[in-house]
């Protein structure tokens, strides 16, 4: 179960950073938010959970291997969790 929801979250990562979706998407996904952020720990969002799991250190790392079509879906196909299924 925890596998299927990584792999569709990775899909539709992909399909959102190659701008298959529009423009829109793509905006409420690299956008920022003005103003100040809380004290206290960062909280975990969404890329860094993309981030992850593609083994990627950055956002335009992560960029980059998605414009890759085949590599990406293949990443996706051959992804493992954490206990190894």
């Amino acid at each position: 179960m925890c596998q299927q929801l990584m792999k569709r979250k990775l899909r539709y990562a992909g399909h959102i950073m190659r701008g298959s979706s529009g423009p829109l998407l793509k905006l409420s996904l690299e956008g920022t938010i003005e103003g100040k952020r809380g004290q206290g720990r960062p909280r975990r969002n969404w890329m860094d959970d993309v981030n992850e799991w593609s083994g990627s250190t950055s956002y335009g790392d992560t960029k980059r291997k998605a414009e890759n079509r085949e590599d990406w879906r293949d990443m996706v196909a051959n992804l493992q969790t954490e206990d190894g299924t």
